[in-house]
């Protein structure tokens, strides 16, 4: 009788190690959150239209206009690519303080890196050929564009986006209608393709579109 009750005193001790370890289990599982991976794509086209145009579209419309019309960034101008550099680090994107680590106080004046501007524009394009000797202010020797600002966009456009056009599950398609102040009167159209990458994004194509088209 005692090597019975012993038994299940045994029996009973076991189970409740093994049930106390179950519950240690279940509580670690239900403790950690694993993060959820949003790809890039998806956070922008979780953006409301306004604020996906106003980030994708507006600005270099409005900065850059049709200088940037390109099927292949090679074709892209240094003189537009450099455009391109100054208005995206002076962007909400970069913050407005971001160029001030070029600034050269004591000559009122920016002296940027060649390095630092190819650095950047291979953010947003593939393929460009940037060459640094034909933008204004070059200096040879010590391979810097010394420029006396980087800034001075201003004004406004007034887009809508017509068409939104999920290409593949890295690259968006955005159709946009360019309007006079009142929205009566389109004066152009825009297709903008734009490549998604866990560093931000590229513009591979930005086109006019004709109503033929």
């Amino acid at each position: 009788m005692k090597n019975a009750f012993h038994i299940f005193l045994i029996t009973l001790t076991i189970a409740g190690l093994l049930l106390g370890c179950s519950s240690k289990n279940i509580t670690s599982v239900d403790n950690s959150k694993p993060s959820v991976l949003v790809e890039p794509l998806e956070q922008a086209l979780k953006l409301p239209d306004d604020k996906l145009v106003d980030k994708f579209c507006a600005g270099v419309d409005l900065c850059l206009g049709d200088s940037l019309l390109f099927d292949n960034g090679k074709d892209i101008s240094s003189e537009t690519l450099f455009t391109f550099f100054c208005y995206i680090t002076s962007s909400q994107e970069y913050g407005q303080d971001y160029q001030n680590k070029w600034e050269n106080k004591d000559n009122n004046n920016y002296r940027v890196p060649v390095a630092d501007i190819k650095e950047i524009l291979n953010r947003y394009f593939d393929g460009i050929n940037f060459d640094s000797t034909q933008i204004n202010g070059y200096q040879a020797q010590t391979e810097e564009i010394v420029i006396g600002g980087l800034g001075g966009f201003g004004g406004g456009r007034f887009p809508e986006l017509i068409k939104k056009e999920q290409l593949n599950n890295d690259t968006l398609k955005l159709t946009v209608d360019y309007y006079d102040d009142q929205y009566k009167t389109v004066f152009y159209t825009k297709a903008y393709t734009i490549r998604f990458t866990a560093n931000g994004y590229q513009y591979l194509a930005i086109k006019k579109v004709f109503a033929k088209e």
